[in-house]
């Protein structure tokens, strides 16, 4: 296979044996050409740039059924580095996820996935150029939507959780990927070993965007690395109220530890076609870790309606939440490349927490709310 900076290798089409039967391999077995160590999940162009450009991603691997935008495969040379790019929002998440893993190019069973994307975030706990890594991942979208212009005068938002009839009551119809856990201790090693990072601070304009907020708030101060949970949905929202749905959403579904902070469009869906892999040994679920960087906030600061702060405001934080995402995630996939015989072919960071989805799919006894 040549790897040349323009080479793209197409191998969409399987091998035929002598028989006229059809030879494809097996997902997890021999049959696999590739098996990368470190594979990096981004959700659009702007995410994928730095990874491409500085770990030398040159070779261009043609797999079908990705979407159409980003339709290969990113690797370094000797393929033990590899990205891919979904495409926006929880559909093109889950069917690019789905096709990566049903590939028989690839053999994931012992591959670490890093989902790496930008993020709004909740002021309280966030600011502008933070990378949060979340225990938990949430669907918030999955709700009743009453007009909030016709709803109870005692009801805090119009949103109203599966087969119940008022707000913030336990759902009582449950789909399955309303709630994932995942691996704690891996999580926890990918934070540490990002804590040394100098992050990005930001523009000027940052900086002074986020002292509009309360000084006792996270958004004053200057970007950290935060353990705190992700907000999956397909819906942009902007402004207090409809956060505070999200935040109510997450204490419910999880019984109580789930910590609301980021707002994506992605993780679940990804996290979904991870998990049903891992059921047959496709994938390692073990083995994932999501960060997400801060480029803008869920909610306007003192003076600004949620309107005006959505459609009259630009934040302007991706390049910060970008070029920390990259600096900090450079940090596992370093570690995982120099320790691999010692640490992570065998996986050292076993998780001690349930780790799945709310049915148990995996396994284990989840804690989440019955």
């Amino acid at each position: 296979i040549s790897t040349n900076a323009t080479q793209t290798v197409s191998l969409s089409q399987p091998a035929t044996t002598s028989t006229g039967e059809i030879s494809v391999g097996s997902p997890g077995k021999s049959g696999s050409i590739f098996k990368p160590k470190v594979f990096v999940v981004n959700m659009f162009s702007y995410e994928e740039t730095l990874w491409i450009a500085n770990l030398d991603l040159s070779v261009n691997i043609t797999v079908p059924m990705l979407s159409p935008l980003y339709p290969h495969v990113h690797s370094n040379e000797n393929f033990t580095v590899m990205s891919f790019t979904t495409g926006e929002g929880e559909i093109n998440a889950a069917s690019s996820i789905t096709a990566l893993l049903m590939s028989p190019l690839f053999d994931f069973s012992e591959t670490y996935f890093l989902v790496s994307g930008i993020a709004g975030g909740s002021p309280n706990l966030t600011t502008i150029g933070s990378v949060t890594f979340p225990k938990f991942a949430v669907q918030v979208g999955l709700a009743y939507e009453i007009d909030s212009r016709e709803i109870p005068a005692n009801w805090p938002y119009g949103y109203v959780n599966f087969g119940t009839n008022m707000t913030n009551e336990a759902p009582d119809t449950i789909y399955g990927s309303e709630i994932f856990e995942l691996n704690e201790n891996l999580r926890n090693r990918a934070m540490w070993l990002a804590s040394n990072v100098t992050l990005n601070n930001g523009t000027a304009g940052n900086v002074a965007f986020r002292n509009r907020y309360n000084h006792s708030l996270a958004a004053f101060e200057s970007p950290k690395i935060v353990a705190c949970d992700t907000a999956t949905s397909d819906v942009y929202w902007s402004g207090s109220i409809l956060a505070k749905a999200g935040e109510d959403f997450f204490g419910t579904i999880s019984n109580g530890p789930a910590t609301y902070c980021s707002t994506q469009q992605e993780d679940n869906a990804t996290l979904e076609a991870i998990m049903r892999a891992a059921k047959f040994g496709i994938a390692d679920y073990d083995r994932v870790v999501v960060q997400r960087g801060i480029s803008d906030f869920d909610r306007a600061p003192p003076g600004l309606n949620a309107t005006e702060f959505f459609f009259d405001v630009s934040q302007g934080g991706s390049k910060a939440a970008v070029a920390n995402l990259y600096s900090v995630g450079l940090t596992f996939i370093e570690d995982v490349l120099e320790n691999w015989e010692t640490l992570y072919e065998v996986n050292h960071f076993q998780p001690e927490n349930y780790i799945g989805d709310y049915f148990q799919s995996l396994g284990g006894k989840k804690n989440f709310r019955k």
